[in-house]
């Protein structure tokens, strides 16, 4: 009996994948036909957002009904219409995005450039007017044009996903800059995971204990940082701080 339970959970498990397969394959077509559509705008990008939000609360609600994932998300909730505010959280695991974009329909993303040259990916990042982190210089203007249609900007400093069981990386300094340019708040959220699925080094297709558990919360929103650069490196250290301290 045991066997076949584990048979029926690897089943659900793969079975989930290539679902999830079919769910990015359209919503990624969808945002190819947005993008060739309409002119390139804060309009686009706005239906852009929307689509994925929609698409990845899909995804999200499936894996939930086949019990793949559990989510908490209700420390969103009050996130959910708030503008013009950049977010900061840690990045356990290429499941961060998705859960968020399913729970914030404002929300962009800033992403590695590696990402982008991925061809189930890339008509969607463009059409959701998510940035491509290439450089400090590059990144600035952008995300800043995105602040101020009125989006949520979401940034993971750590650069990279962590290794499960390991302490967070050094913050990169991005999120100070664009606060420091923009004079915008900084919002930090705190992912947490029992599931070391899809953190740095964990494979696709290697199945992970079942239910994934996650669990997202708001802490402490940071004002923004006055346009010097000790007020930056302030902003930066407190929320590694922060962000260590409750990681530990």
């Amino acid at each position: 009996m045991l066997l076949f339970s584990k048979l029926g959970i690897s089943l659900r498990f793969y079975v989930s994948l290539a679902v999830i397969g079919i769910i990015f394959l359209v919503l990624d077509t969808g945002s190819f036909l947005l993008r060739h559509a309409l002119p390139e705008g804060a309009k686009r990008r706005k239906i852009g957002q929307m689509w994925l939000c929609f698409m990845a609360r899909v995804a999200v609600r499936y894996l939930e009904a086949a019990n793949i994932l559990e989510c908490n998300l209700v420390g969103l909730n009050a996130l959910k219409d708030v503008h013009n505010v950049i977010l900061v959280a840690n990045h356990p695991s290429r499941l961060d995005s998705l859960i968020l974009a399913s729970a914030l329909p404002h929300l962009v993303c800033v992403t590695k450039a590696s990402i982008w040259e991925r061809p189930t990916l890339g008509s969607t990042l463009r059409t959701a007017g998510y940035i491509r982190h290439d450089s400090l210089l590059r990144l600035i203007g952008p995300a800043s044009e995105r602040l101020k249609e009125g989006n949520q900007l979401l940034l993971f400093p750590e650069g990279t996903r962590s290794r499960a069981g390991t302490e967070p990386s050094p913050m990169q300094p991005g999120f100070a800059a664009i606060a420091q340019r923009t004079r915008l708040p900084v919002q930090t959220l705190l992912i947490k995971t029992d599931s070391p699925y899809l953190s740095q080094g964990w494979s696709f297709l290697k199945q992970p204990p079942l239910p994934m558990r996650y669990q997202i919360e708001t802490g402490p929103c940071f004002p923004a940082p006055a346009r010097d650069e000790a007020s930056g490196r302030a902003l930066l250290e407190n929320v590694e701080s922060w962000l260590k301290d409750h990681l530990a």
